[in-house]
């Protein structure tokens, strides 16, 4: 299976930086190019205004001659960007005056105002101003090439800044974003030099950024639930280890002694105990096998159940045991209390739980099981009046391969309890251990509760 792609985060960030800037700025210049064009055209325009009131002035002022004179020599020496023309109306007749050095003579019948014309195959903004009593009227145009041209001045002293900076404002944000992700790679490489045989957690001391200190917490959980995980499977490992040498050894011991037995009373002793030894071997693996298949890791949530069918069921398969050792075995389960548990998983903690009662209550005792609701909670609890566990090791019951005060006597092998432990934990339920039924001396058996908070909402059935 090959690997997913990688790319770099860096990269990626200075990408998107720079060009999200270049964009804006991109932006920025064409929107101070329209607006410098406004601008421009605003100012070229009120420049017409006053050069054509001026020369409306001066020609009104009979000072014609000395201005043309005065025009011809300064345009030979600055090129006049604004051409005109100065038209004077006597009698109903008009005829032009003056036109500007360099240009050629304007169209008859401009209107009052701006207008646009082409002059020149270009295009021209005019203007058109005349006296009060319309004798003298002046014209004066300017190419919208000029205009353009200065806008794009305008828009170029922008742009070419901003090109140079372009690269060193990459470099900025290439150092900027390297610098910010140095914890992202702290932690990485915090990470690869773990050591699989003996994980750690990362060290909290060091200060990180709000986005990534989250992350480094996952992670210390995430580990501290793998090393407990290890821990666990390493104790499991070594315990179950310990559990099937000890009955493997006895089986060879018994099976070497019906091996030399002299006697048919003998060897049949020692093929019963070896026997005996198969029996507890199989119930052996049957609870590692049954403790493994309750270790997932997560689960789906079941639907709501009625317990009473499950408890009459189990009941009914270990009767025979019970009656077999002279043992009562009572079922009280008309309490109506749905549980969100997994039906196998019910069968297995409460075939767990009668299984140990019967083992360790010994002959003749008194089995019960009861379903009982106690407002938002359910509870089902297997008591006998056996000869109970001591309060001060009841805690270490529920532990793998614990079998309490009387390991020596009985045929279990301590998993019993861890496996009813490990359904409740991951049906959100609680396991407490306790005394059981009174006994004729006084004292108390062992009782085994599994308690269930029901979900609010859910009805009674």
């Amino acid at each position: 299976m090959s690997a997913a792609p990688t790319y770099s985060l860096r990269r990626r960030l200075v990408w998107l930086l720079t060009s999200a800037v270049a964009a804006i700025w991109l932006l920025s210049v064409v929107v101070v190019y329209q607006r410098a064009h406004h601008e421009a055209d605003e100012l070229l325009d009120s420049q017409l205004t006053q050069v054509a009131d001026t020369l409306l002035a001066i020609v009104a002022g009979g000072e014609v001659d000395h201005f043309v004179k005065e025009l011809h020599e300064h345009t030979q020496r600055y090129p006049v960007p604004i051409a005109f023309e100065v038209w004077h109306t006597q009698h109903g007749e008009a005829r032009r005056l003056v036109t500007s050095p360099g240009h050629a003579e304007f169209a008859a019948g401009m209107t009052a105002g701006f207008s646009e014309h082409l002059y020149q195959d270009e295009n021209w903004r005019f203007y058109t101003v005349q006296d009060n009593d319309a004798e003298y009227r002046v014209i004066v145009a300017q190419a919208h090439a000029a205009r353009e041209r200065l806008a794009r001045e305008i828009g170029l002293s922008l742009l070419i800044p901003g090109m140079l900076a372009l690269p060193m404002m990459a470099l900025a944000v290439w150092w900027v974003v390297g610098r910010t992700l140095r914890p992202v790679d702290a932690v990485a490489h915090q990470v690869g030099s773990l050591d699989a045989q003996a994980l750690a957690p990362l060290d909290a001391s060091a200060p990180l950024p709000e986005e990534i200190a989250p992350l480094r917490t996952a992670l210390n959980a995430l580990i501290q639930r793998v090393t407990e995980a290890f821990d666990t499977e390493r104790r499991f490992t070594a315990d179950a280890a310990h559990e099937l040498r000890t009955p493997l050894a006895a089986l060879k011991i018994q099976a070497q002694v019906a091996q030399r037995a002299q006697t048919d009373e003998t060897r049949q002793h020692a093929l019963s105990k070896v026997i005996i030894g198969v029996d507890r071997m199989t119930h052996l693996v049957e609870q590692l096998l049954t403790l493994a298949r309750v270790d997932p890791a997560s689960h789906s949530t079941p639907p709501p159940l009625n317990p009473a069918d499950i408890i009459a069921t189990v009941c009914a398969e270990l009767l025979p045991q019970a009656q077999r050792q002279a043992q009562s075995l009572v079922v009280d389960a008309t309490a109506e209390c749905p549980l969100e548990i997994s039906a196998a998983w019910l069968q297995i903690a409460l075939r767990n739980l009668v299984d140990n009662a019967l083992r360790y209550a010994g002959e003749s005792a008194r089995i019960e099981v009861r379903l009982a609701r106690h407002g938002a909670r359910c509870s089902i609890t297997v008591a006998d009046d056996g000869p109970g566990v001591d309060s001060s090791l009841r805690a270490q019951l529920s532990a793998r391969f614990v079998r309490g005060e009387f390991e020596g006597e009985s045929e279990g092998c301590g998993l019993g309890l861890s496996i009813v432990g490990r359904i409740a934990q991951l049906s959100h339920a609680r396991l407490e251990l306790g005394d059981g039924l009174t006994r004729t001396d006084g004292g108390h058996g062992f009782a085994a509760t599994l308690h269930f908070d029901r979900k609010p909402g859910h009805a009674t059935r």
